[in-house]
């Protein structure tokens, strides 16, 4: 399910709605003022997320992870 954005034409309230298929994006409707003119916006892609923590900082719990960031030993 696709998470497009969305600019009312009435009211200019932007926001996001999910939509399960392309037929649907005709039924979406305006969250503030329930107008049925909407357009959808250009929206731009999340920035990555790294999965290793900051350095220095690990998680205190389990064994040792291994990763050249964790600070636990043995």
């Amino acid at each position: 399910m696709p998470l497009y954005d969305f600019t009312c034409d009435d009211c200019g309230t932007r926001f996001e709605r999910l939509v399960r298929r392309e037929a649907d994006v005709s039924e979406v409707d305006c969250p503030d003022c329930g107008g049925r003119q909407v357009s959808r916006a250009l929206s731009l892609p999340a920035a990555p997320v790294s999965a290793a923590p900051a350095a220095g900082l690990s998680c205190g719990m389990g064994p040792p992870c291994g990763a050249p960031w964790c600070q636990r030993k043995g």
